[in-house]
């Protein structure tokens, strides 16, 4: 058990490396597949498998250590009852104690009754230490920070009395991704200098260089941020968001759309017309009964953007926080979703939008322009 016990604990550092060698190939083959036409488009097939294969011979050679440690282990566990035999009977033959057929046989006897459950030890150590570092990781994960409280006042059905819904109180503060209450070097992601009040069914327009951290500004609202001083901003009502990059989930157009909600036949057709999907649908065989592909990967950008953006106006939120919409769409499209989507479908509705596209600012009724490290009016 002495001479075990430093292979234990190698075989538990082992078991931690594996795990880790194991992340890193899932992650790397995961994101393969998410970009498997990329892939195929740039002929990067031979570079990439050549990574996942780097990646799956470092993990091979941490098993490979992990199984001598095992093989080390269960030889010594296996040869322990020969090895007492041959111990315990050599220090009587050296002390000079008598042995009789009747003291070899009870102690052999005695010694293959201990066998059965020293041979199944090797098993229980490997079991062991694969136990504790699993346990160790799930720990580790519960242990991370995490949100006990609502990311923001327009979670708390209280609020609405206080305010109307559609308001938005943006409050001078600091936030950072990579806030820590316990070190007092915190890399500040974005500053806040001064108080912003934001009426019901005014449209704010987000602009400055790329970088410069506008979709930051809406994740700090939105309470997705950690914020390090400074008070918590005040979003009242229901709220949806679009993100730069589209997500689309694994169905019909129907239901990417809906989302879980009740059909209502008219703002389901006005959504689909003021988003533009109305020209996709007649072309596609099934119209909005079209399943797409995982992720929406039988989709074009525009067209999950568009989609997305449907999703978001069938919500009838109250607020809406557009992170750079017409990025993904053409010119001609982009001018028809402002002038559809913000100025008569949210025409009633709070909107705060990200853009490059300078003709999109001067219908707003307030722009935010981010100079780093600050916002301006």
């Amino acid at each position: 058990m002495v001479s075990n016990t430093p292979l234990a604990n190698s075989q538990q550092n082992l078991n931690m490396k594996i795990m880790e060698a194991k992340d890193s190939r899932i992650k790397a083959m995961a994101e393969a597949m998410r970009s498997m036409r990329i892939l195929k488009l740039h002929a990067w097939e031979t570079a990439y498998l050549d990574k996942l294969l780097k990646l799956r011979d470092v993990e091979k050679g941490w098993l490979r250590k992990y199984l001598y440690t095992c093989s080390a282990i269960a030889f010594l566990f296996w040869a322990s009852p020969t090895l007492v035999s041959v111990v315990t009977f050599g220090v009587c033959i050296l002390v000079e104690i008598p042995l009789s057929a009747g003291t070899v046989l009870s102690a052999l006897a005695t010694f293959r009754i201990l066998q059965d459950p020293i041979y199944n030890l090797p098993e229980l150590v490997s079991m062991v230490t694969q136990t504790k570092v699993s346990l160790d990781r799930i720990e580790e994960f519960i242990k991370e920070d995490h949100q006990g409280k609502p990311s923001c006042h327009g979670n708390v059905n209280g609020t609405k009395d206080l305010a109307m819904a559609g308001e938005i109180v943006i409050e001078p503060g600091e936030y950072s991704w990579e806030a820590d209450t316990s070190s007092k070097k915190t890399k500040v992601t974005l500053k806040i200098n001064s108080k912003v009040s934001i009426g019901k069914g005014l449209k704010v327009a987000v602009c400055g260089p790329v970088g410069s951290g506008k979709s930051s500004l809406l994740y700090s609202i939105m309470g997705e941020i950690p914020r390090v001083s400074g008070a918590e901003p005040m979003v009242v009502g229901s709220r949806a968001y679009v993100p730069q990059s589209a997500w689309i989930q694994t169905g019909t157009i129907q239901d990417n759309v809906l989302f879980g909600k009740a059909m209502d036949r008219s703002l389901y057709e006005e959504v689909l017309q003021g988003c533009a999907l109305d020209r996709d649908l007649e072309i596609w065989a099934n119209g909005d009964m079209t399943v797409v592909g995982e992720r929406g990967v039988n989709l074009s950008g525009g067209q999950k953007q568009r989609i997305q953006l449907a999703r978001a106006l069938y919500s009838d939120s109250d607020v809406y926080f557009l992170d750079d919409p017409f990025s993904a769409v053409d010119a001609h499209t982009s001018a028809h979703l402002f002038k559809e989507c913000l100025l008569r479908l949210m025409s009633s509705k709070t909107v705060m939008y990200v853009t490059h596209q300078l003709e999109f600012l001067r219908d707003s009724d307030l722009v935010l322009v981010r100079c780093q490290p600050h916002f301006h009016t």
